[in-house]
């Protein structure tokens, strides 16, 4: 049976299976246009609406979008266990000073993605699926067959023994993390490391020392902003991509007479509702703007009559600017100012030399220099888009330096940092935080001290080789891949060569919530439920905390990841470990980032907060 025709099959056996989601269809399919709250309808509602209206519950509802998310308000309308519709924060006037909590729309789409037709219902098996990989050549084609979990788990944790066994630990390359604690008790296995989203500010801008990019932020708060007299957004669209009501922030700076320039290849939906001025750079070439821009201002500043650089902030503050101000043991021909100049390899990075690369004219690279050095506050902000593409890796730095150069770090109403994700206009140390029950955790050593960098993940699959480190390219050889809770195949480098990589290896497992990318190219899918499935949970940003709750039962046959870890864990022979992995209910399973550590946290214990 074709993928199509069996999530067709799927559907025609819910109507006998689960009549209860045939509720919830009626019900979402008849509110879609208020389940965005943005109501289409006009006249007066009918009285059996208005009856409607009065019944039910209002219930706190999870937001699982990665955009800083999982940290706004949305209230899930709930009548008879059906969800009638869908808003947002208005538990108390919106003022600046205490902002409503709104989601974007979104968060707000979590009743479709909770109750769509395409959600992963059962768990399958690819057709030509066997121990060793079978027909792997047909990944991302063959027909899927329904079987149960107790014949998946078996598969799965039978599978996952025999590449140990066979191979070693080091077979196994997990590209999620939701069964970290299931991998570390068996023995370890290949994890990836290094960063696709963050791009280049993940690591450079902490070394640098002017943040990280996201928890060490180094912008403004939506208070201070108000100050600024120029807001630049560069390469960021916080209408599309932050949590909350930043959008608001930024109008209320802009109320406030900050001006606003944007610097971005596309006319996005931020520009056109905050930009003064627009400047459309070539896609990754703002760096070479950056440079160009800091030409114009080496050239032109004159301490006395046209102050465009803060010297005393780079003397007090800054190495490596200048030739007397390399750090020791650095070769002094290595200053910026030189690179810039073209001192020493006769290439000056100048307005023109810019245009070339970037496509905007020298007149504009000059303007936009002289403006951001003579304002006396700016915001300088950036987002993470142009330090993802390749050989990004000194943007971050360019970046930071340009704020250093004209001073706007450190001082009322100026700041130079990323301004994206859950930090977007609005900046500082969270101010309140759920801390935790102290509840047991399984122990979180990997054994297996091999990762493998996100940049050639699928390449050393089919290479059988990776780079450990300068100058250190080392044997691997990859038996499977274990999707748990990530979208690697169409987030990593190299799509292409992902799914050559997909069709060489034994085995791919992907755990998910719809029939993605990875789990198309997998041999077994097991699906997992929503946050709209499972015990709340506490999240927030700088100054709010919410509790979400269940909304509804688990559909059709997902499982929750605490869950479908534990069963696997007990199938290995980890039956004490188990019972830790799923906690004592009511209990939520929290997978740290990067170590695959598994905290269970008790959700009843109220004193965490």
């Amino acid at each position: 049976m074709s993928e199509q025709g069996f999530l067709s099959k799927a559907l025609t056996d819910v109507a006998l299976q689960r009549r209860s989601f045939l509720k919830w269809s009626t019900a979402l399919s008849g509110t879609a246009v208020l389940s965005g709250g943005l109501s289409k309808l006009t006249g007066p509602a009918s009285p059996t609406a208005a009856r409607a209206a009065s019944e039910g519950e209002w219930i706190t509802a999870a937001c699982w979008h990665n955009c800083g998310g999982q940290r706004c308000l949305i209230k899930a309308h709930v009548v008879d266990g059906v969800v009638k519709k869908v808003k947002t924060d208005d538990t108390h006037p919106d003022t600046m000073e205490e902002p409503q909590i709104r989601a974007c729309a979104r968060g707000r789409s979590q009743q479709q993605q909770c109750f769509g037709a395409d959600r992963l219902k059962y768990p399958m098996k690819r057709k030509n699926w066997e121990p060793g990989g079978g027909k792997k050549e047909l990944r991302g084609r063959d027909e899927w067959e329904r079987i149960s979990w107790d014949e998946a788990l078996d598969l799965v944790a039978t599978e996952i023994k025999r590449l140990i066994d066979t191979y070693g630990n080091e077979s196994i390359l997990e590209a999620g993390g939701t069964l970290g604690s299931v991998f570390t008790l068996a023995g370890g296995a290949v994890r990836p490391w290094g960063n696709t989203s963050w791009g280049t500010w993940y690591y450079t801008g902490d070394i640098v020392g002017l943040g990280d990019g996201l928890s060490n932020t180094t912008h403004n708060d939506r208070l201070e902003m108000q100050k600024s007299n120029l807001i630049v957004i560069w390469g960021g669209n916080p209408a599309w991509s932050a949590q909350g009501n930043n959008m608001k922030y930024y109008l209320d700076a802009k109320r406030a007479g900050a001006k606003f320039i944007f610097i971005d290849p596309i006319y996005n939906d931020s520009a056109m509702i905050l930009a003064d001025e627009w400047f459309p750079v070539r896609p990754a070439t703002d760096h070479a703007l950056a440079l160009g821009m800091a030409h114009t201002l080496i050239t032109e500043d004159d301490p006395q009559t046209n102050p465009l650089i803060d010297w005393d902030f780079l003397d007090r503050c800054c190495v490596g600017f200048d030739e007397a101000h390399m750090p020791e043991g650095a070769d002094p021909k290595d200053n910026f100012k030189d690179y810039v100049l073209g001192t020493y390899d006769s290439i000056p990075k100048s307005a023109e030399w810019a245009s070339e690369i970037c496509g905007l004219t020298p007149k504009q690279i000059r303007y936009l220099a002289r403006t951001i050095g003579s304002t006396p506050k700016v915001s300088l902000l950036t987002a993470w888009a142009p330090a993802r593409v390749n050989d990004a890796d000194s943007w971050p730095h360019m970046f930071m330096t340009l704020g250093a150069m004209t001073g706007h770090i450190g001082k009322s109403g100026s700041c130079t940092g990323v301004s994206c994700w859950e930090r977007s206009a609005d900046g500082g140390p969270f101010l309140i935080d759920s801390g935790s029950a102290g509840n047991p955790r399984v122990r979180n050593e990997n054994a297996i001290n091999v990762s493998i960098n996100n940049g050639e993940l699928w390449r050393s699959v089919l290479t059988g080789k990776y780079t450990a480190g300068r100058d250190d390219v080392r044997d691997i050889d990859i038996k499977a891949i274990i999707h748990d809770g990530s979208s690697s195949l169409n987030q990593k480098v190299g799509m292409t060569e992902g799914i050559e990589a997909h069709r060489k290896v034994e085995f791919v497992l992907s755990v998910n919530l719809f029939l993605n990318t990875n789990s198309k190219y997998s041999d077994i899918v097991l699906p997992a439920t929503t946050q709209w499935e499972r015990d709340g949970y506490f999240k927030g940003n700088r100054d709010h905390l919410i509790w979400a709750r269940k909304i509804t039962e688990p559909l059709f046959e997902a499982k929750d990841d605490a869950w479908i870890a534990a069963e696997l864990a007990k199938r290995l022979g980890f039956e004490a470990e188990a019972a830790d992995i799923l906690g004592l209910p009511p209990a939520l399973g929290v997978v740290v980032p990067h170590t695959g550590e598994f905290r269970v946290r008790d959700l009843a214990d109220t004193r965490t907060i």
